[in-house]
């Protein structure tokens, strides 16, 4: 759930109030406070809103957002008091966007303990946007012949047993997951390039979970394929 419009400008209101009391009693700006923050990453997020190009958001965020604020999350994380922070939320976002994954993740799931609110231009919640963003990842490596491990099986996990997301993208991890059972050499799906019938039948069950959630997530050919190539092996 993000952090309502109302909520969002009570606090931007609160952090100028402070901003102003600080500069009176003298606190330097490094010891400033999440809502003196929130004015600082209000500016930003307007300047970001000024790049036309993905390309250009994506090293703003790299080069000067990330450096300038993963500091005062990594002091919020450390200091152990849980509240809502919209800083900590969007440079779990900027982490995805620039690819790293490996922190994205942990902290994004950190968020979820800590019931912390997407922020606003994010719709979803974060079980749904972090299976969308490394569902999106994992799609274009294995399309490139790369590994998807280990955020594939770590999300797929959470996907599986823990997370209620919508049938739409639920069925497309599972759909996914069952195609890389029988990905050939060049990353495309080809029943006919596996010999191992068990994992064929992997492969099969999990198609079968994606049609179960979406039947129009497009696997009944794959699913016959499968049963042809099991039945081929077993004739010979």
């Amino acid at each position: 759930m993000s952090l309502s419009p109302c909520r969002r400008d009570k606090q931007i209101k609160l952090a100028k109030k402070q901003s102003i009391q600080a500069k009176e009693s003298g606190i330097a700006p490094e010891n400033s406070s999440l809502h003196l923050q929130l004015i600082a990453l209000e500016d930003d997020m307007k300047r970001l809103k000024t790049c036309d190009r993905i390309a250009d958001k994506i090293t703003m965020k790299r080069d000067e957002l990330l450096p300038k604020y993963r500091p005062f999350v990594d002091r919020y994380l450390s200091e152990g008091d849980v509240f809502s922070n919209q800083v900590f939320a969007h440079v779990v976002i900027w982490l995805f966007d620039v690819g790293e994954l490996e922190q994205a993740i942990k902290w994004a799931m950190l968020c979820i303990e800590q019931s912390q609110p997407t922020p606003d231009k994010i719709k979803r919640n974060w079980p749904h946007f972090i299976a969308d963003s490394v569902l999106v990842w994992c799609e274009r490596q294995a399309e490139e012949g790369n590994s998807v491990e280990p955020y594939c099986s770590e999300v797929f996990n959470k996907v599986r047993k823990e997370w209620r997301l919508n049938e739409k993208l639920t069925a497309k991890w599972f759909k996914f997951v069952g195609i890389l059972f029988i990905r050939d050499m060049n990353g495309k799906p080809l029943a006919s390039a596996v010999d191992d019938v068990e994992r064929l039948e992997k492969a099969q069950a999990l198609l079968l979970e994606a049609h179960k959630f979406n039947n129009k997530i497009g696997v009944r050919t794959l699913i016959e394929k499968i049963d042809m190539r099991i039945r081929a092996l077993a004739e010979s």
